[in-house]
Formats: C-alpha cells, sequence, structure tokens
C-alpha cells in the first residue's frame, strides 16, 4: 500500500489528543462464541481471552509511527514478539516499534494471553509519530479453573476500568 499526499495540499495533522481511549478484553466461551467487553480485567485463560487498546484519533485513513512500551509488574515465562519488538532480559518489558494503519480513525492494538503470563499489572504507554498519546493499565488475574466463562467485569482488581459488555452489531433485513 503506498501513501500518496497532493503536492498541492499541506498534509494536515491529527489532533495532539486521542478522543476516546479504550482497554478492551474478548473472550471465546465455551460455546465457541467471542464476547467483548471494554474493561481493563484481563482474566488469565491462556489461549481464550485476548487483550487489547483502542485510540480514536479522528482525521483520514493514514500510515503512523507507533512506540507501544509494555512494562509488567513480573516476569513472562515466554514472550513471543516479532522482530520490531525488544524485550528486556528481566523479560518485564517489551518495546514495539511500528508502522500501523488509522483506519476510519482508529488505532487499535491486542494479544492474546497465553501459558505463563504472568498475574499483575501491566501497563502500555502509547507513543504516536514521536508524541505521547495514552496510557493503558490491566489487571491481569489468575483464573485457577480455566473457566471460559469467566465475566472480566466480576474479577477484582484494583485499578478497574468501569467494564461494559460491547452489543454486537444487529443485522437487519431490508424490508
Amino acid at each position: 500500500m503506498a501513501q500518496s499526499t497532493s503536492p498541492t495540499t499541506p498534509v494536515q495533522k491529527p489532533a495532539a489528543k486521542p478522543v476516546r481511549s479504550i482497554p478492551y478484553v474478548s473472550i471465546t466461551g465455551e460455546d465457541g462464541k467471542q464476547r467483548h467487553y471494554e474493561t481493563n480485567a484481563i482474566p488469565l485463560l491462556f489461549h481464550r481471552a485476548c487483550f487489547g487498546w483502542r485510540m480514536y484519533l479522528g482525521g483520514p485513513n493514514r500510515v503512523v509511527s507507533l512506540k507501544e512500551v509494555l512494562t509488567t509488574s513480573q516476569p513472562a515465562e515466554q514472550v513471543i514478539a516479532g522482530p520490531e519488538t525488544e524485550v528486556s532480559a528481566d523479560k518485564t518489558k517489551a518495546t514495539t516499534r511500528m508502522l500501523e494503519t488509522v483506519q476510519d480513525g482508529v488505532l487499535q492494538r491486542s494479544w492474546c494471553i497465553i501459558p505463563g503470563d504472568p498475574p499483575g499489572t501491566y501497563t502500555y504507554d502509547v507513543s504516536i509519530d514521536g508524541e505521547p498519546r495514552g496510557e493503558f493499565v490491566f489487571c491481569a488475574i489468575e483464573v485457577p479453573d480455566q473457566n471460559p466463562n469467566t465475566d472480566p467485569r466480576e474479577l477484582s482488581c484494583p485499578n478497574k476500568f468501569n467494564a461494559v459488555e460491547r452489543a454486537q452489531p444487529q443485522i437487519r433485513k431490508a424490508s
């Protein structure tokens, strides 16, 4: 994909602050259906729970330079990361630098829980085009029975975001 700009039209920079930033969690239940929540409480459900952040930046579709720094309160047993990510020797910090696409004014990233992910605080510091743009603080909470129907809204988290379940878009039939 190539980005083009007209030489006669100046490129406008997006506003300095995002309109809305949201942490979220998705969980695949026993029934195979994925449930989505606006929350920062992550149940450590291996291969079932994913979590991420979404920023509403506005403006046109474009490619931006993203720097994302993850700091965890405990080391991970294993880290699966691509070449764009640098992991500290103690496995408590991972810095990712990459180009990402803002689509319909939104930038988002997500990860899925794997065995060995530690409980505790996960903090993501996000910079876009060299400017600090947000911080997302998650609580990763152990689920000893690995119950796939765990509701993150019922988990105890010291810095819990006011969580809600996201309604799935309803398909309307033309009449």
